[in-house]
């Protein structure tokens, strides 16, 4: 069960100034709104102190603490922008000698008289009757007098919290009808105007936040002193206010796929009796190719690996390395990563299967020539794909660690693409679909023929979707490995840029793909994008996506473009070896046998395998010798490509170790016939880069220990994978001519 939430269903919310916080005053004000709609509070001018003198009545209209808008129990007034409400005034007490009767009124409360009742003091008689009104004993001595009657000093106290009120009090009305004292937190605690973080009234302009009351300056985080300005944004959990480093690395859910705080909309499941929570791109990504994208954090693993390690709260290994600026950077960074992943990654997925998908409808409705085109367009996408898995090895090579086991999966995916072209090869031999009439008798054999055909082709479809989605996950785990444990992030970031540059280009098979960086004269490296640059001149260019030999710039261009067809149907034959009229050639150029793992290419039609690469006078080779290790795979995995038992030098299987590429740069080869007949452009220094579509006639080969003078280098090694991909684009060579000879593809301008 999935269910897609916000952090509403977390046990807390984040909240801003704009969702939850106001600010009012706890006195008379006026209300003017700002251009984000909050009621900002400005204290009346006239709210100063008032006094009320010491023989005034408590019934009379004249003390504002009876005036008829004082409520009759404590709350909170509600303010408009046209009417307004005026709280009680607090009281202050006025001492008074013998020598004198004078009232001083400080603060904003109501007055009380505190008197001196002394026999020698004719100025202050004792009282008739004078009693307490709070002990009901004679008054004597020091009195204050009050609310319209008398009480010890002693006896003055507030009715909450008995502390004494005779210097300020506030008047409110008891059960009984009387009137009686408060002190100033308790008068405006029974208000609900008191601040949660002082625990002070709130005399001036205030926030509401989480059903809590506080001054503005008091407005910060519950852990550190942050302070919430007006557009800053806080985090709630239990009532208590955060800000977002604390929130987050204590009290918000982690993700279970990157191990960083959810703060949006998340996903959540159960799972083996236990609910999970994963940002929806992360649950997205573990779903489809079963990868986590961080690991679990070292503290959390060696409690699970040693329960004697004594477990500490979650939160100290965070507040440890980060502080607010970094964590925030880190979760930053972190959901630019997993976004980049997940959009990368299923438009490449998607774009692949779309072209299996135009693939077959083309060759269905009889468009072969649209059909081989989306294959190549597909065989493109697993030439970017192996080139990324060959770059992630390199790294994996230049740390030192074991690398990733993908040559079975590799080759499987291989496999299915040749079938699939063998198939698509004999479907024009199939009668059409039968109409609905005939299928009510019996199957023909050619009705009986197309439906296995049918069944065949899904069957082929499934497992190169299967076998590419493993390869995906394979090369996901191993970039997100070297950036885990070995700091390598360039490597990741050269995995998602390489499946970015093949979306930009819409997969087409004959974009340019070359990036040049041309020195100049201050060493300074200007790159550009599209076309080679000079290459007799200081200049180096880079491959944004695939295998630098099957770029276009290269390879040449595809014989399936408009141009080549048009120049074939026109009568001009391409005899240049990479598919006009002769398809290129997957056998070794020395002993004529196939090359389907890791070789040697000259150029890119041109290739040996490593051992054939053999210096003619001391019979050094290129290859680089592998310990043999036993094989546990079965005969079915030790196929090539192809799906034939192969080998190259004759040995028995094929072996999935990693190898060494050959050390080309040990040999030279000198060329048959005139050198000055090379064509312009493919020199330099002592390098020969054959231009596409030429073919160098190799005479010898030699080690540079016994090169003659006229030699030149440029053996290129080749990758397990990189000849994987060229040994597809020649069976998508052979089908093409086959279907022609067969006559099902006519070539036309426009087709």
């Amino acid at each position: 069960m999935v269910n897609y939430s916000s952090t509403s269903r977390t046990p807390a919310n984040m909240n801003s100034r704009d969702n939850g916080a106001s600010m009012r005053p706890p006195y008379p004000t006026h209300k003017s709104h700002s251009a984000h709609g909050h009621a900002v509070s400005r204290p009346f001018a006239d709210s100063g102190p008032s006094s009320v003198p010491a023989d005034s009545p408590l019934g009379s209209p004249n003390p504002p603490f009876a005036s008829s808008s004082r409520p009759n129990s404590p709350k909170t007034s509600s303010h408009s922008d046209d009417t307004h409400t005026r709280y009680p005034i607090g009281s202050t007490t006025t001492l008074v000698t013998r020598e004198s009767d004078r009232t001083a009124v400080n603060g904003t409360g109501g007055s009380a008289t505190i008197s001196s009742n002394h026999p020698s003091s004719p100025a202050s008689p004792t009282p008739t009757g004078g009693h307490c009104a709070a002990c009901e004993k004679p008054v004597s001595g020091q009195f204050v007098r009050a609310l319209g009657t008398m009480y010890h000093l002693d006896c003055f106290r507030c009715q909450d919290c008995n502390v004494v009120v005779a210097s300020k009090f506030f008047p409110i009305e008891g059960p009984d009808g009387r009137q009686h004292p408060l002190c100033e937190r308790d008068y405006f605690g029974r208000l609900n105007l008191i601040c949660a973080k002082c625990g002070s009234a709130l005399r001036g302009s205030y926030i509401t936040a989480c059903n809590k009351k506080f001054h503005v300056e008091h407005f910060t985080c519950s852990v550190c002193p942050t302070l919430f300005g007006q557009q800053d944004s806080y985090y709630e959990h239990q009532g208590d206010v955060y800000c977002y480093f604390h929130y987050s690395t204590r009290f918000a859910t982690k993700c279970v796929g990157c191990n960083t705080a959810i703060l949006k909309q998340f996903v959540e499941i159960n799972r083996n009796m236990k609910d999970e929570c994963w940002h929806p791109e992360c649950y997205m990504i573990h779903k489809f190719w079963n990868v986590k994208i961080a690991s679990r954090p070292m503290s959390i693993q060696a409690q699970l690996n040693d329960p004697a390690v004594p477990e500490e709260p979650h939160y100290k290994e965070d507040e440890s390395l980060y502080d607010a600026t970094t964590l925030k950077e880190k979760q930053l960074r972190m959901e630019a990563l997993v976004f980049k992943i997940w959009t990368n990654l299923s438009s490449f997925e998607e774009s692949s299967a779309a072209c299996i998908s135009e693939m077959l409808r083309h060759v269905s409705n009889g468009m072969y020539l649209d059909g081989i085109r989306m294959a190549e367009k597909f065989i493109l996408h697993v030439e970017v794909l192996f080139a990324a898995i060959d770059d992630l090895e390199v790294g994996f090579v230049r740390v030192g660690a074991k690398g990733m086991s993908h040559v079975r999966e590799a080759r499987m995916l291989c496999r299915k693409t040749v079938d699939l072209f063998t198939l698509l090869s004999k479907t024009q031999e199939a009668a059409p679909a039968p109409s609905p009439s005939d299928t009510n008798g019996p199957l023909t054999p050619t009705t009986k023929q197309r439906m296995g055909m049918t069944q065949e082709l899904l069957a082929l479809v499934t497992g190169l979707a299967h076998y590419l989605k493993i390869l995906i996950r394979i090369a996901l785990t191993g970039a997100l490995k070297l950036d885990r444990e070995f700091g390598d992030r360039d490597s990741l970031t050269r995995f998602l840029e390489s499946l970015h540059a093949l979306a930009v280009e819409g997969g087409e098979p004959g974009a340019n793909r070359m990036k040049v960086k041309v020195r100049t004269g201050a060493g300074q490296m200007v790159t550009s994008d599209g076309e080679m640059g000079p290459i007799g001149g200081g200049s180096d260019a880079v491959v944004s996506y695939g295998y630098r030999s099957l770029a276009p710039e290269s390879s040449g261009e595809s014989p399936f473009s408009p141009k080549a067809i048009e120049a074939a149907a026109a009568g001009q034959s391409s005899n240049d070896g990479k598919g006009g009229s002769t398809p290129p050639s997957d056998l070794c150029a020395a002993c004529k046998t196939t090359v389907e793992e890791d070789c040697v290419r000259l150029g890119t039609y041109q290739r040996w395998h490593s051992h054939c690469i053999k210096c003619g006078t001391c019979g050094k080779i290129a290859a680089v010798p592998v310990p043999p290790k036993p094989s546990k795979s079965s005969s079915t995995d030790n196929e090539g490509p192809g799906g034939a038992p192969s080998g190259g030098s004759g040995s028995g299987k094929m072996s999935t170790a990693r190898r060494p590429p050959a050390k080309v740069n040990e040999f030279r080869f000198s060329i048959a016939g005139d050198t000055q007949v090379i064509p312009a452009g493919t020199r330099r220094g002592g390098k020969l880069i054959p231009l596409p579509n030429t073919t160098v006639l190799v005479n010898a080969i030699y080690c540079t220990s016994h090169s003659p003078h006229e030699t030149w280098s440029g053996f290129e090694a080749v990758s397990r994978l990189e000849q994987y991909a060229f040994l597809l684009n020649v069976a998508l060579r052979r089908l093409f001519l086959l279907l022609k000879k067969k006559g099902v593809m006519p070539l036309i301008p426009g087709m």
